[in-house]
């Protein structure tokens, strides 16, 4: 079969982003793109032909990378999966059995493309984003559709949209199914056969700068180890610059590079609370993932996907005074416009304790990789696309 991915909201980049660039050529990419990717490539091997369309990059981002001989390559293969833009350049054949969306896309009747058998809407947020031009366009052209939820909590805030279009276009024409994110576990056993060694004190921020990095840099300023070190990694290319000693950023980086310094990271501090005012909930998180795996200890809220997912492996802090767990846990969008969630004594409070009790701070380092490789490795979760599609057929 010919399968389209659509994967948006890549337009800043450190790279463009493709399979190789993301590996080992300085390309970072979200946990969206990175899940795209892989089940891409792993969809190929069983002889489907794979494109993967995202945005351009910024016309600044284009022209400055431009300079340093960096160009798009339209229609670029790599590891089986053709990449492209929205126009889909470069691509000759541009008729498909399957188109597979995700985020906030919507404008399926500007493609250049032509679907014959299945949308799939891939679920990665909290809202199911253009509900009414997923409907019309698999109306107007026959085909069925299918949701692709990414977790429990996922699915508990977007589950009721899914089976209303389930049940007023039938259960034969509509496949609902959950399927958790992967890991990208040959990279993570590329990393590991160098036998890199744990960095006393080192902390990492390797999310999107704004989902809490100026409190985990506020909280490990506060901490009074001369060893210390931050490094701030973000596939956005936001972290503002900061001269101080213990602070390092490299911004957007490949995975090779980032997971290299994951594995020689103790903690990775992740707040939740973004410049918007809101508490950020994640559908699923990669970047937790990745740090288990790679035996990094998880400072964090119980929050979103979280807590299902990672359970005894990441280090919960109480939420703030004057929110309650239960509430926040049922609404896909919280607010905080009195910043109670920029607290850090909490964080450096929790630092303290794990600095006191290192059996509790190495249960990730010794149990880590296990647990995540056998819940997400990619075998695993390509296996259950595979035969979501068959079903969907």
């Amino acid at each position: 079969m010919r399968i389209a991915f659509i994967t948006i909201g890549n337009s800043r980049r450190s790279n463009y982003v493709n399979g190789y660039t993301m590996r080992y050529e300085g390309g970072s990419c979200s946990g969206t793109d990175t899940s795209v990717i892989l089940i891409a490539e792993y969809l190929s091997k069983f002889g489907n032909d794979i494109v993967v369309a995202t945005d351009d990059l910024e016309p600044e981002l284009k022209n400055e990378y431009g300079k340093s001989g960096i160009n798009y390559d339209y229609g670029y293969s790599y590891n089986g999966v053709s990449y492209t833009n929205l126009n889909f350049d470069g691509i000759s054949n541009k008729k498909f059995d399957i188109l597979i969306s995700m985020l906030w896309f919507e404008n399926y009747d500007v493609l250049p493309i032509s679907v014959s058998n299945s949308l799939i809407y891939w679920s990665h947020m909290q809202w199911i984003y253009g509900i009414d031009s997923i409907v019309n366009y698999v109306q107007k052209h026959n085909l069925n559709l299918g949701f692709v939820h990414i977790s429990d909590w996922e699915k508990k805030m977007t589950g009721n949209l899914s089976r209303t279009i389930q049940k007023n276009l039938g259960e034969e024409s509509v496949k609902i199914e959950t399927i958790p994110n992967p890991i990208m576990d040959e990279m993570i056993d590329e990393v590991l056969k160098e036998k890199p060694i744990k960095k006393p004190r080192k902390f990492i921020f390797h999310a999107s700068w704004a989902r809490g990095g100026d409190i985990a840099y506020s909280a490990i300023d506060k901490l009074n180890y001369e060893d210390k070190e931050f490094h701030a990694f973000d596939y956005l290319i936001t972290i503002p610059s900061n001269d101080t000693k213990f602070f390092h950023k490299h911004d957007g980086v490949d995975k090779k590079t980032l997971f290299k310094h994951l594995a020689e990271s103790e903690y990775f501090i992740y707040p939740l609370y973004t410049p918007y005012q809101d508490v950020h909930k994640d559908t699923f998180s990669c970047v937790v993932a990745e740090a288990i795996a790679l035996g990094v200890t998880v400072i964090t809220y119980p929050l979103g996907a979280l807590y299902d997912n990672y359970k005894e492996y990441c280090q919960w802090l109480h939420l703030p005074v004057g929110f309650d767990l239960d509430i926040v846990q049922n609404e896909p969008l919280t607010k905080d416009l009195d910043g109670k969630f920029k607290i850090d004594e909490n964080i450096v409070q929790m630092i303290h304790y794990l600095e006191q009790n290192p059996q509790v701070k190495n249960l990730v380092k010794d149990n880590g990789y296990n647990y995540i490789t056998s819940k997400y490795k990619l075998e695993n979760i390509g296996n259950m696309w595979l035969n979501y599609i068959e079903n969907l057929k």
